[in-house]
């Protein structure tokens, strides 16, 4: 039995070697940005430092004191006395409902953030491994380009920022999907895309369109090349029809998303993307960008990547010129048809993908070079996507790719391509390195988080046992460090909220639109919050006010 499960384990790794050692990469490379600290489930300080991190830690906290509900990603803490969805605090919904499903045995403070950041750098090793395995089918340099995947300086700000954007794992999932359309047949495939969708409405809704723009463009090549779309049809079906119902299971439904119109043209791709370093390089500059959130738009693959571009492009001039001076034909680029068909898919995406990001004011440096207006319904549609600056995504992979692909098809000698791309990816972290050391500083060294609410009040009201709720009175979600130590304190003593920093602008309205008749009924067991510049407010005849740091704290009489 014995020789038979080593027998076993050694065949499933000569079969899965290049996955094996593509998230080893990935592991490592984690291990080596952001250390071990935040792996630690109870430690959660580190993501109360402020920004996205807290808000969506905090998300996670008050979904898992609410009570389940159907749908099962509802929750009723962050805009009581209404319920609000998972989705909408970027909490990594699928591991929210995950985890909460053990929260009777979990300790008190628990996270797993750091868990989930580790996952996703071991999934996009694998899968870069897998896209370069793809062309090259030499191990060594799949899984050394693998890497280019994963310190891609997308991955590193979004893994940082925004947790549940570091699945960017799952664009290059579908990429993999799409390449192996043929391979799976129809069934697979749609089970894959299935399987596809689900995961991306459970994880973040950004990439239901993403991975969307992917599929729909190996689709129209096969339909173009007159191929079977056998397989990329019932894929489309499964995606969407498996996303919506993750959607709706999570309840993301249960309120009418308002777009914001102001945001589009101000989170976009800027023309200079490709080139433009954005604090990522020492060797190339920062070049200007326009808009309020431009930083949306990186699109810059790394020196490394560009490098390695540069060094496919000119030896594949030099060889053709050589060619031409002996008169021998030229080499195509591919071998077989399965491989040349899919440059049909890249376009379409790539026109696709650059012209959702670009939005309609498109720009370049600081400056504005074209601007139309859409009609209403794409205007609309847009305004919904917000943040279009994200779709260049997919390009950013395909380039990464590209420039790996091609670099080994021209390289003279086969062992030259792996010793290069070593290299190549040292230099491409050197270069880097200044915001890598950022992160290692961050995330590797043990962060203590201290309340500001330090009046004893604060504890007498906690201790008290009665206390359920908390309105904030003035308008808070402005003041984004305070709203978050006033949630802090809240979900750590299992107290609601009215109102949260949420991404969903309705749950903000019902919010607004609660508060009169929350104050007109007056209850023993509500803290409510006023800023000390709102003290003109607090004339209620049913409460009475006690001052605690900076705040003013009213309660029922």
């Amino acid at each position: 039995m014995q020789k038979i499960t080593k027998e076993a384990a050694a065949s499933f790794f000569r079969n899965h070697m290049v996955a094996i050692l593509g998230a080893l990469v990935g592991i490592v490379t984690f291990l080596c940005i952001y250390g071990v600290h935040i792996l630690n489930v109870t430690y959660t300080d580190w993501l109360l430092g402020g920004g996205d991190l807290t808000q969506n830690y905090l998300g996670w906290c008050f979904f898992r004191n609410s009570g389940w509900a159907f749908p099962i990603g509802q929750m009723d803490q962050i805009v009581y006395p209404n319920e609000a969805s998972v989705i909408f605090t970027d909490s990594v919904p699928l591991m929210a409902v995950f985890f909460k499903l053990f929260r009777g045995i979990l300790p008190e403070q628990f996270q797993y953030f750091g868990l989930w950041g580790l996952l996703c750098f071991a999934v996009q090793g694998i899968f870069g491994s897998l896209l370069i395995h793809h062309y090259v089918k030499r191990t060594a340099e799949s899984v050394v380009g693998s890497l280019f995947f994963i310190i891609t300086p997308v991955m590193l700000v979004q893994i940082s920022m925004h947790p549940a954007l570091g699945a960017q794992w799952l664009i290059l999932a579908a990429f993999w999907l799409g390449l192996r359309r043929r391979a799976l047949g129809w069934k697979k495939s749609a089970a894959g895309w299935a399987l596809l969708g689900v995961l991306a409405a459970g994880i973040q809704l950004y990439f239901i369109p993403i991975c969307a723009l992917i599929l729909i463009s190996f689709l129209l090549s096969d339909i173009l090349r007159r191929f079977n779309y056998k397989s990329m049809l019932a894929g489309l079906i499964s995606f969407l029809a498996a996303a919506v119902l993750m959607v709706a299971l999570l309840g993301g439904f249960a309120h009418d998303h308002i777009p914001n119109a102001s945001i589009l043209g101000q989170a976009s791709f800027n023309l200079n993307g490709l080139f433009n370093a954005q604090g990522w390089s020492q060797v190339i500059d920062t070049l200007p960008v326009y808009g309020a959130k431009a930083e949306e738009g990186l699109a810059f693959p790394g020196t490394g990547v560009l490098f390695v571009l540069a060094v496919g492009a000119v030896t594949w001039l030099i060889r053709l010129v050589y060619r031409a001076a002996v008169k021998k034909e030229r080499r195509p680029f591919h071998s077989g048809s399965e491989k040349k068909e899919n440059s049909a898919a890249y376009l379409i995406l790539v026109a696709a993908c650059v012209a959702v990001a670009l939005s309609p004011i498109v720009t370049y440096d600081s400056a504005v070079v074209a601007q139309w207006e859409p009609p209403l319904w794409m205007e609309e549609l847009w305004s919904r996507v917000g943040l279009c600056g994200r779709f260049i995504w997919p390009v950013v992979y395909l380039i990464i790719l590209g420039s790996v692909v091609f670099m080994e098809k021209e390289m003279p000698w086969e062992a030259m391509t792996a010793v290069l791309l070593v290299a190549v990816a040292v230099f491409q972290v050197s270069d880097g390195k200044w915001q890598l050391m950022q992160r290692q500083v961050q995330f590797s060294t043990e962060y203590v988080y201290y309340s500001p609410l330090q009046d004893e009040k604060w504890e007498e009201w906690a201790q008290d046992g009665n206390m359920k709720h908390m309105v904030f009175v003035s308008y808070m979600v402005d003041d984004v460090d305070l709203i978050n130590d006033l949630s802090a304190y809240a979900a750590q003593n299992h107290m609601s909220v009215n109102d949260f920093g949420s991404a969903c602008q309705t749950m903000r309205l019902e919010a607004a639109e609660d508060l009169l008749p929350i104050l007109t009924d007056v209850q023993e067991d509500t803290l409510y919050i006023y800023k000390e510049s709102d003290r003109a407010m607090c004339v209620n005849p049913d409460m009475e006010y006690t001052e605690v740091d900076g705040l003013i704290v009213g309660t029922a009489k």
